[in-house]
């Protein structure tokens, strides 16, 4: 008899549960903006070392071009990429992935424009001269290539639509009786 009671008390309670669904391009997109804002970050600290030094300086100096052009958008990058890693394994948070993906096309647009806007900022260039292909490479490694990267990114995440939370069906268990009606 209590059998039967717990099992009717369960088919009359449905259990609900949201349960998360990964959407493996946001979580992809999350960590490519990672990378590449760490990239962006930290090239004109670590580039000098393995001789790429885009404004000639050594390994790890540190000055308010590197700080407010590269640092501090490489930053923000891998703060929005992290966003949206965790709004996209995350049941439903819209404004996390509106944020990461808003965030990191800011940060690219930065990445972008912030050497050109550098030498009106600051009257010098960022850039040193250097032969046409080197100066290619300095543009393409350090500003163009993660800040349209990640403008690309933030764009793709924006573009998303947030993952819905899923309910399971409630579960209909039967109780069989363990012991048989007499007759």
């Amino acid at each position: 008899m209590a059998v039967t009671a717990v099992g009717a008390a369960l088919r009359r309670s449905p259990v609900r549960h949201a349960t998360c669904i990964s959407t493996p391009g946001i979580e992809v997109a999350g960590l490519c903006t990672v990378l590449l804002g760490a990239w962006g970050g930290i090239v004109p600290f670590v580039g000098p070392v393995f001789g790429f030094s885009g404004d000639g300086s050594a390994g790890w100096r540190w000055n308010l071009a590197h700080a407010l052009v590269s640092l501090a958008p490489g930053a923000g990058a891998v703060f929005a990429g992290l966003l949206v890693v965790l709004a996209g394994r995350a049941v439903y948070r819209p404004g996390g992935l509106a944020l990461g993906g808003l965030l990191a096309a800011l940060c690219g647009a930065w990445f972008a424009a912030g050497p050109l806007s550098w030498p009106v900022l600051e009257h010098a260039a960022f850039f040193v001269t250097a032969p046409p292909l080197r100066e290619l490479t300095y543009w393409i490694g350090y500003s163009l290539g993660p800040g349209l990267l990640l403008v690309a990114l933030g764009s793709f995440v924006l573009g998303r639509p947030a993952p819905e939370p899923t309910v399971i069906p409630p579960v209909t268990r039967t109780v069989v009786p363990t012991t048989l009606p007499s007759s």
